[in-house]
This record gives C-alpha cells, structure tokens and sequence, in this order.
C-alpha cells in the first residue's frame, strides 16, 4: 500500500466529514506533491498509483480493472473535486489534462493533513516547492 493511501484513510478517519472519498484525498494529495510544471503525465502517473492502492484490489487477487477502467475513476475524481472547487482543470483533447489545487483544495490539505504526514507523501511523488 502506497504511503498516499495510508495518508488518505488517516485523514479521512480523523476528518469523517471531508466531504470526499478516499480516491479523491489520494488524487489531491498527489496534485499537492506533483504541480504540473514537474512535467509528468498527470491522469497517468495517478492511475499507476490507483492501480498500487489496495483500495481499488481485489483482496487475494491484486487489480482486476483495466487501464480504461482505472481512467475513467481518476477523470471521474477529478471531475467530482472540479465541481467542489478544489482542482482546477484545463483539457486539451481527451488525453490530455492538466490540473491544479484551487485556494480551497490548498487549504483543505494544510488543515486536513499534518505536516509528517505530508512530508511524507511529498518524499513518496515528488517535492512541492
């Protein structure tokens, strides 16, 4: 289990009204670590990690859903936290997407997760500035 999981459900089981389900927390977390200048393909370095998450296993069997499959969870993430005000996206196509935490999403991972935790979560996917 990636540490952004682990941080994910920690979060969530400290803060229960969030709002946002755990594979929304991981995407935030990862939009907080990874801002789109470090020049990584954003929907697929998030799938890969989706894909890690025991969250999305079969228990026994690992992951049973296909790249489209764990696509069109991450697009549906983002899109659930574009219409609560907390990434914002610009697409160019159907495969290319670039997003950012709004002010609101910002805060909402400053209050909601504690400074270890970030750290990290930052060590794991990259390193905010």
């Amino acid at each position: 289990m990636p540490i952004v999981e682990l941080v994910a459900k920690k979060t969530l089981k400290r803060n229960p009204t969030l709002g946002v389900s755990v594979i929304d927390l991981i995407v935030l977390l990862w939009l907080f670590s990874n801002p789109y200048y470090s020049k990584r393909r954003q929907v697929s370095s998030i799938r890969n990690v989706l894909k890690m998450t025991e969250t999305l296993q079969t228990p026994g069997k690992g992951i049973e859903l296909t790249d489209d499959e764990v696509t069109q969870i991450v697009l549906g993430s983002l899109d659930t936290l574009q219409k609560k005000g907390l990434v914002y996206l610009r697409s160019a196509g159907i495969h290319f997407i670039k997003g950012t935490l709004t002010e609101a999403g910002l805060s909402l991972i400053e209050r909601s997760v504690d400074s270890p935790s970030l750290r990290r979560v930052t060590a794991e996917f990259g390193n905010n500035p």
